[in-house]
């Protein structure tokens, strides 16, 4: 199955938008809540389907993206005002 980009960052602005709502401001642990719920998903779908190996050379590339991910979403909130 092929997926285009735009059907890509739908998917991610949903998924974005459904958690966001369980992220308390004031509350950070919230947050980690959250991340820990998905990336524990994440992985218990890629064992579902894929060996350990597999597994974790797709954790080795997600490592590997942090820094341009982290670039990322640092340039997406230059601009951004929060109140």
């Amino acid at each position: 199955m092929s997926v285009s980009d735009e059907d890509l960052r739908a998917f991610q602005r949903e998924l974005w938008d459904f958690t966001t709502k369980y992220i308390k401001g004031d509350e950070p642990s919230s947050l980690f809540m959250v991340c820990d719920v998905m990336l524990r998903t994440t992985i218990e779908m890629y064992v579902s389907v894929l060996k350990d190996d597999e597994i974790e050379r797709i954790l080795e590339e997600a490592e590997n993206s942090i820094p341009m991910l982290r670039e990322n979403l640092e340039g997406a909130f230059k601009n951004t005002v929060i109140h």
